[in-house]
């Protein structure tokens, strides 16, 4: 393990897809700071303690009772912690020490859940944090009802309620169905704004429900809002607020006078692009659109199903390379005419498949996999964009996976090894050296289980500090040569080798008086037992016993 990487391998969730076609939430999970658990409380040596994966279990439990502001730290990242630690944890009087577990991806989620009912605020929250877990309806009701008894106080008015709920359930989609079906009307009556970030059938049945609602108000609202969307849009219904008016413009049906009042006041930035996707636009304003001066349009209209073969044609030999990128991903292409494109990579938009390696950190809505088939299809096409959404499926076979581990395109490579759970050790390595596709955070590849160890010594004297680092997952590493790398001009580097069980046993407990690297030497598994409960019982308490 290097010392403060910010990734973590979970060991309960699935790497490849899930049953519905959906990419699966990968293992390896982002841990974000935490100002309230990771402040530098205490001694470090007992933080570091609390990180040591040989630290036995006295050691952890006296850790509990004589350092607990140490440990939140290390607590909440570890996918070790023995039951008895956990036990003793979730009933501890120090409300950080129960925040490490609440935000512990790694503990059972039975106990996390538990803390749902915590009366510190904090770690409520630090539950409710986790993307992944399945979170009951408790973890939402109490702050929608104390927004109800606002209103009922008329301390809040129900339109500041409306924007509210809407804030909540865009920040945590698990919230839509509780507010769909809170017992009180005037929650239920804002969920149909809600429904477009769930899946198709969860979306489905709470339509139906809120269309038979018992109250009449709230089949009132539900039925208006879908005829709202069916009803032809004029300039009076544009919305002030940009996301509701590009939506509008790029998904309901616009009137000949909504039309005419976009293409006259704007210059394509903020509303003619968003029009040139619209599926119900007619054909005449869509030809229209091809001469627009502003490439953001043209750009939209390559995302268009139904050109036909001159508007592609004319998207193929637009002067902007943006546009001409933008339309070689079409479906309706042949790869012959894909190849006659000329294309500037770097201009593709940001996207859950050509883009950010989205599952890393964001929690998307996951975009349903095409069959493997297309996948394999894709992989051997001679667009580097179709190649990168071949790259994203796990699902692909060995001899793809094979192929594409050297592939000329950097993208392909970073989003093969970030995405299939085969992506072999020495493409994993190449990306981490290379960085050339910078939308993927190479961090976190040294979490995966197929991340080399061999041989790395070799990067002591990289010029990336990142790379020297990477001396310390070596097991056959000199300890001479670790030894002196605990010296390096970088931090990160020196408290990675402080905690590299290569370092010779005296240096390691040397450095547990060093103000900078005695944390990361007291995390570092070959500093012996014996001195782990020396160094505990030599520190004065700073906490009394619980």
């Amino acid at each position: 393990m290097i010392d403060d990487d910010a990734w973590t391998a979970l060991r309960t969730t699935a790497d490849i897809a899930t049953n519905d076609g959906h990419i699966g939430t990968s293992r390896v999970v982002y841990i974000g700071g935490d100002l309230w658990l990771d402040g530098p409380a205490g001694d470090p040596v007992a933080r570091g303690l609390a990180g040591n994966p040989a630290a036995p279990l006295d050691v952890l439990l006296r850790l509990l009772d004589d350092h607990a502001e140490a440990v939140p730290a290390a607590f909440r990242r570890r996918a070790d912690l023995p039951p008895a630690v956990v036990a003793a944890a979730m009933c501890h009087p120090l409300a950080r020490v129960r925040g490490a577990l609440a935000a512990n991806r790694h503990v059972d989620p039975a106990f996390r859940l538990r803390l749902l009912d915590d009366p510190e605020l904090r770690v409520f929250e630090l539950v409710r944090e986790d993307p992944d877990l399945a979170l009951p309806a408790r973890a939402f009701m109490p702050y929608l009802n104390w927004l109800v008894e606002q209103v009922r106080r008329d301390l809040m008015p129900p339109a500041e309620l409306r924007g509210e709920v809407i804030e909540m359930a865009v920040r945590d989609r698990r919230a839509v169905r509780v507010v769909a079906t809170h017992p009180e009307p005037l929650v239920r009556v804002i969920a149909v704004e809600l429904l477009g970030g769930l899946d198709e059938t969860s979306r489905k049945k709470l339509r139906q429900a809120l269309l038979h609602d018992d109250v009449p108000e709230v089949r009132a609202a539900t039925a208006h809002f879908y005829a709202e969307r069916e009803r032809v849009q004029e300039p009076a219904d544009l919305p002030v607020n940009g996301y509701a008016y590009r939506g509008l413009l790029s998904d309901l049906r616009l009137s000949p006078a909504l039309i005419e009042h976009v293409l006259a006041a704007d210059d394509g930035r903020e509303g003619a692009d968003a029009m040139a996707t619209n599926p119900n636009l007619p054909p005449a304003v869509v030809e229209a659109l091809f001469n627009h001066p502003s490439a953001d349009v043209r750009r939209s209209l390559a995302q268009r199903e139904d050109l036909t073969g001159s508007q592609l044609a004319r998207l193929t030999a637009d002067p902007d390379a943006s546009v001409r990128t933008a339309v070689s991903v079409h479906p309706a292409l042949t790869e012959q005419e894909r190849a006659a494109i000329d294309i500037d990579v770097t201009t593709a938009p940001w996207n859950p498949w050509i883009g950010l390696c989205w599952h890393v950190r964001g929690r998307l809505l996951p975009e349903p996999l095409p069959p493997p088939a297309e996948s394999v299809r894709l992989a051997s096409s001679v667009n580097p964009l179709l190649r990168r959404r071949a790259a994203v499926d796990p699902r692909l076979p060995a001899e793809i996976v094979t192929a594409l581990s050297d592939d000329p395109d950097p993208g392909v490579r970073a989003l093969l090894a970030h995405h299939h759970p085969a992506a072999p050790p020495e493409l994993l390595l190449r990306v981490f050296l290379e960085y050339e596709y910078g939308r993927c955070d190479r961090g976190r590849l040294l979490a995966l289980p197929n991340f080399p160890t061999v041989a790395l010594a070799r990067f002591a004297d990289d010029q990336d500090p990142a790379v020297r680092r990477l001396v310390a997952r070596d097991p056959q590493a000199d300890p001479a040569l670790v030894d002196r790398l605990t010296h390096d001009p970088d931090t990160a580097v020196r408290r990675a080798m402080a905690a590299c069980p290569q370092l010779p046993v005296d240096r390691i407990v040397d450095l547990l008086d060093d103000a900078e690297l005695a944390e990361p030497a007291a995390r570092n598994p070959a500093l012996p037992v014996d001195v782990m409960r020396e160094r505990l019982a030599s520190s004065p308490p700073s906490q009394g016993k619980r």
